[in-house]
């Protein structure tokens, strides 16, 4: 039966329980993902250090294809398109779900099978006609050893993607941490019992990391077999449907996984232009010389894990959450719930955001310091990493926002407006990135990034509004503006606090960033209340009293 506004009183209760409830399940998991993806960098940054011998760029530069892909596939866009044409399906036939689910995995599995032994003959030429002693033959080598791990990660991301459409969060949660302990394991244990050469350590790394893919995989069958599933491979049975999922699949590859394609761009520039100081760039014919120094792209990848950290948390798991709730109200044509809904989670997602940028910023350098530099990790390394968080820290709130926008889209059947503005985010970042890393190294590629991720959102939020209005501006802009100056008060008296703490050291770096996140929280909250702020009551009322109040 459709939904309406005369729908019954329980129905927006339940809808918002459903909707709170997948997000603390997708916060708890992320945040144990987050927290074990952070200790196994702080391990690898002990044993690879940033710029040694270019091992770090090389293994940076070979898993952030693998890397990308599964978010092409998962938390990106097949994901994206398979969610709702499964729901609709499976209110309608299981059985025909099911094999949907069956025929998206036999062809997701058979373009990346082609993709992967292309991949593998570029890798032999790299290796067969580059020096050994070139970064390029290293990459190679590695790269050669994950692209099998590509197609195991990319299918583990469907078979969540179908558990999540039904409403089943928990194996979202079990399967990423998996990755982390495996390449934990793998440092901590395999790696110094075989050799302590660091290239061999690195080879061995790469064999537990696929390692890791076919647990990950292997782990989602008995759950989805506890639900009915079989494996079937009727085609013509699921034709339209599959024809349908894949069309929408490449438009949504440059909406959805934007921030990622810009991260991969700039990784690429990084590897590309780093070399000795003042050594000419070769394949320039030495016109001019490197602007980065090696550990560029290392940088980047630690760098990385500190705002991936806040927007896993919070805009990731939103998102996710959130997502099939608001297909469910575009299919039923209850585009009163939509807005509420769609309005309801920005505003959440801009509470949370905001002052975790700002609190990023004012402790990236004890950060970095607490967790990083130990072993072969340098201070000159530590430098460097604080200096991308910070700067990655401008851009948190729109790196939290963009998932829940461009999903937005999604659910009113409008594809093509952030797949035209990712293209063009893409473009703007790789012109700013090459602009920027002259007079600022690779903490210009950070800024690019974050410059970037700000004008698509913005834009995109605009945009959103003008043609479709299923957002509630004014009451979202009242928020921001509670939000902005909460996050503020709270940038002084942290900032004030930090001031009067003692030195540099690793108990003073724990105490400053303990003392900070409790003085943070409780003059952010405080301010935003009295300024009127009730989004933080709703996130943990569900939406409760809310509801009752306007009834």
């Amino acid at each position: 039966m459709p939904m309406s506004d005369a729908a019954p009183s329980h129905e927006p209760h339940s809808r918002r329980k459903k909707m709170f409830r997948g997000t603390f399940i997708l916060g708890i998991g992320t945040f144990i993902s987050r927290i074990l993806g952070l200790l196994r960098d702080v391990v690898t940054a002990a044993t690879f250090g940033m710029s040694t011998g270019g091992i770090m760029d090389a293994l940076v530069a070979a898993f952030r294809l693998p890397d990308i892909a599964r978010r092409f596939f998962g938390d990106g866009s097949l994901g994206i398109s398979f969610v709702p044409v499964f729901i609709q399906v499976w209110q309608t036939d299981r059985k025909k779900a099911w094999t949907l689910l069956s025929v998206t995995l036999f062809w997701v599995f058979l373009y990346l099978f082609g993709f992967v032994l292309v991949g593998e003959i570029l890798c032999w030429i790299g290796i067969r006609y580059f020096n050994p002693e070139s970064k390029v033959f290293l990459t190679a080598h590695l790269l050669s050893l994950l692209l099998p791990y590509l197609i195991l990660i990319c299918m583990a991301a469907i078979c969540s993607a179908a558990m999540q459409a039904l409403g089943q969060f928990t194996i979202s949660t079990l399967v990423p941490p998996i990755l982390n302990i495996v390449w934990l394991f793998g440092l901590l244990v395999i790696v110094p019992l075989c050799s302590k050469e660091p290239e061999t350590q690195c080879y061995l790394l790469t064999i537990c990391i696929l390692i890791a893919g076919i647990i990950q995989f292997l782990l989602h069958l008995p759950f989805l077999r506890a639900n009915g599933f079989h494996f079937h491979l009727r085609f013509a049975a699921v034709s339209p449907e599959i024809k349908k999922i894949f069309k929408d699949f490449f438009p949504k590859i440059f909406g959805l996984t934007s921030i990622y394609l810009n991260v991969l761009s700039a990784t690429c520039i990084a590897w590309l232009f780093s070399g000795g100081a003042d050594e000419p760039i070769r394949w320039l014919n030495g016109m001019i010389t490197y602007p980065l120094r090696p550990g560029a792209a290392a940088a980047i990848y630690y760098s990385e894990r500190m705002y991936e950290f806040p927007q896993g948390l919070i805009g990731l798991a939103i998102a996710m959450a959130i997502f099939p709730l608001l297909n469910q109200h575009a299919a039923r044509k209850n585009f009163k719930a939509l807005s509420d809904d769609l309005t309801l989670g920005l505003r959440i997602q801009f509470m949370l955001a905001i002052p975790a940028g700002f609190g990023l910023m004012l402790l990236s350098d004890s950060l970095t310091h607490l967790l990083f530099q130990r072993g072969a990790f340098s201070e000159t390394d530590t430098l460097r990493t604080a200096d991308m968080v910070f700067w990655f820290g401008t851009g948190i709130w729109a790196f939290c926002a963009l998932p829940i926008v461009v999903r937005a889209f999604y659910t009113v059947g409008d594809i093509r407006t952030p797949c035209r503005l990712g293209l063009a985010g893409l473009l703007l970042n790789v012109v700013l990135g090459l602009l920027l890393i002259r007079p600022m190294q690779e903490q210009g590629l950070a800024l690019a990034i974050s410059l970037t991720a700000g004008i698509q959102s913005i834009y995109l939020l605009y945009i959103f509004t003008l043609k479709h209005g299923y957002i509630d501006f004014p009451k979202l802009v009242l928020s921001i503006c509670q939000t902005c100056i909460a996050s503020g008060v709270m940038f002084i008296a942290i900032r004030m606090m930090i001031q009067a703490l003692p030195g540099p050291g690793s108990l003073d770096d724990l105490l400053r960033i303990i003392s900070s996140i409790i003085v943070g929280i409780f003059v952010f909250f405080i301010v935003h209340r009295c300024l009127g702020g009730r989004e933080l009551g709703i996130l943990f009322r569900g939406g409760v009293k809310k509801q009752k109040k306007k009834r």
